[in-house]
């Protein structure tokens, strides 16, 4: 069983792309890797065109888009019944797609792998860091061309729709080496939550609000989660006025 990979890519050479795409080709009977990049300058394509002269199979498309349209636009070039999104600051652990390919079902629609040895919640929001994805149920989205952010839990949603369970799982656990700005991103995270239902509002004033700050994990949580509530009234606010 081969599977396509889509790998979004924008000036993404560091931290860890030489890795990744070589993690993915030890741990993945990959029959294409897909990547969608934004018009990199920083050497990522170079090295894409360095591993295809090696004669790994690469194929490049650049479009001038956010990530949410760059997904979309990978999953339309998709030629496998499943397939895994992999993204390039993620290193996949060993026997990766062996492991997580024991937890297909008729039901599953998609099987998010760990990373970073994370508690799994369920119900937590979707990452597409390293998941295996059903690829008819997503053939059809179409993310809003603004999705720069939550467009993973936009494609959760879809599935879900159709009856699909998106499974999280412990194991394989990769790595995942992100140099996201956490404060910088919430208030578009919040935004999009609220102005494409993605997730629920309470949650977001529960975690603000009730949440002892002894229990905070990050020194910058509370802006974190005053900038995701900010955002996510304003995405309901927008999402009320496309309605009038």
């Amino acid at each position: 069983m081969k599977i396509d990979v889509v790998m979004i890519t924008k000036n993404s050479l560091f931290p860890c792309l030489k890795e990744s795409v070589e993690s993915i080709f030890n741990n993945i009977p990959v029959n294409r890797l897909i990547v969608v990049d934004a018009f990199s300058n920083d050497g990522t394509i170079e090295l894409f065109e360095e591993y295809k002269r090696k004669g790994l199979n690469i194929e490049i498309y650049q479009h001038a888009c956010k990530r949410g349209k760059a997904r979309e636009i990978g999953i339309k070039l998709v030629q496998t019944p499943w397939f895994a999104f992999v993204d390039s600051d993620v290193i996949l652990a060993r026997n990766w797609f062996n492991e997580i390919k024991k937890y297909i079902r008729p039901h599953i629609g998609a099987i998010e792998g760990n990373v970073n040895k994370q508690k799994v919640n369920p119900k937590g929001r979707a990452y597409t860091n390293c998941t295996l994805i059903r690829a008819d149920l997503v053939k059809d989205v179409k993310i809003p061309e603004e999705m720069a952010v939550l467009e993973d839990q936009f494609i959760r949603k879809w599935i879900e729709r159709k009856g699909y369970i998106w499974l999280k799982v412990n194991q394989p656990c990769s790595i995942h080496k992100s140099q996201s700005d956490r404060v910088k991103d919430a208030f578009e995270v919040g935004r999009m939550a609220g102005k494409y239902k993605l997730i629920p509002f309470w949650k977001d004033l529960l975690v603000c609000f009730l949440i002892p700050l002894k229990y905070v994990k990050y020194k910058d949580s509370p802006r974190i989660y005053l900038n995701k509530l900010m955002g996510h009234i304003k995405g309901i606010l927008e999402r009320d006025n496309l309605k009038n």
